[in-house]
C-alpha cells in the first residue's frame, strides 16, 4: 500500500523536542498497527464481507491528503493520526492471513520479514545519524522512483504477462530498496527538521509509511523467493 509522500509542514511551538515527539508518535503508530491487525483478524468475516476494508483504505488516503490541515489541530491530530495505523492494521489483515494460510512456511516468512524490516530500519537509522551526506539530494530521485514503482505495479494488474516470478522479484526488490532509502532520508529529516521545530506528526507519518511499505515489499520478496504454497 503506497501513499502520496508530499505532505508539507509548518512550524509549531512545542514544549518537548520535536525529534523525540516524532519518534514517540511513530512508536505509538506501530503499536496501533498491531491492534488494528488484531481487530481485523477477530472480525475479518464481518469487515471483509461488507467491503469495509475498501472504505478504510479510502479513509487512509483521505487522511494523508488532508494531513496538512489536521496535523496542526489539537486534539484532532492525535485522534486522526491514531486512526491511520489502526486502519492500516485492519486493511493488511487479508494479506497476512493469505501468507499464513496459503503457504506452508508462511509464518516463518512473516517472522523473517518482520525481523528484516527491523534490521534494515536500524541500519538506516545508523546511516542517517553517522553520514555526512545530505540525503535531501536524493529526495526527488526517490519520489520519481516511487512513481515508477506504482506505474509498474499497475501494469502488473492489467497485463497478465507481467505477473511472472521475475517481474514480481523486480517490483518487490525495487520496493525494498526505495523504501529503505526513504527510511534513511526521513530519519535524517527527523533529526534535522526536529531541530527547527517541524511538525512531529508529519515526520512520524512519513517514517511510518516508509517502514510499513518496506515491510510489505520485503514480505512479497521473500514469498516469491522462498514461499511454499500449500
Amino acid at each position: 500500500m503506497q501513499f502520496d509522500r508530499t505532505v508539507q509542514s509548518r512550524p509549531i511551538t512545542l514544549s518537548a523536542s520535536t525529534e523525540s515527539q516524532a519518534y514517540a508518535l511513530f512508536a505509538m503508530a506501530m503499536a496501533l498497527t498491531v491492534i488494528g491487525a488484531y481487530i481485523g483478524a477477530q472480525f475479518a468475516t464481518a469487515i471483509f464481507s461488507a467491503g469495509l476494508h475498501f472504505i478504510l483504505l479510502f479513509a487512509q488516503l483521505g487522511l494523508v491528503i488532508t494531513a496538512r490541515w489536521w496535523m496542526e489541530k489539537t486534539p484532532l491530530n492525535y485522534l486522526l493520526f491514531g486512526l491511520f495505523p489502526v486502519f492500516s492494521g485492519i486493511v493488511i489483515t487479508p494479506f497476512l492471513s493469505a501468507v499464513i494460510i496459503g503457504y506452508s512456511n508462511g509464518p516463518t516468512i512473516l517472522i523473517n520479514a518482520l525481523a528484516a524490516t527491523g534490521f534494515m530500519a536500524g541500519a538506516a537509522a545508523v546511516f542517517a545519524r553517522t553520514t555526512s551526506w545530505n540525503l535531501g539530494i536524493i529526495a526527488k530521485g526517490l519520489f520519481l522512483a516511487l512513481l515508477g514503482l506504482i506505474a509498474f505495479a499497475l501494469l502488473q494488474i492489467f497485463i497478465p504477462a507481467l505477473r511472472t516470478q521475475q517481474f514480481e522479484l523486480l517490483i518487490s526488490g525495487g520496493g525494498v530498496i526505495i523504501f529503505a532509502l526513504f527510511t534513511a532520508y526521513d530519519m535524517q529529516r527527523v533529526q534535522r527538521m526536529g531541530q527547527m521545530g517541524a511538525n512531529p506528526f508529519m515526520l512520524a507519518l512519513s517514517l511510518y509509511l516508509d517502514i510499513f511499505n518496506m515491510f510489505l515489499y520485503l514480505l512479497r520478496f521473500m514469498l516469491v523467493l522462498s514461499g511454499q504454497r500449500r
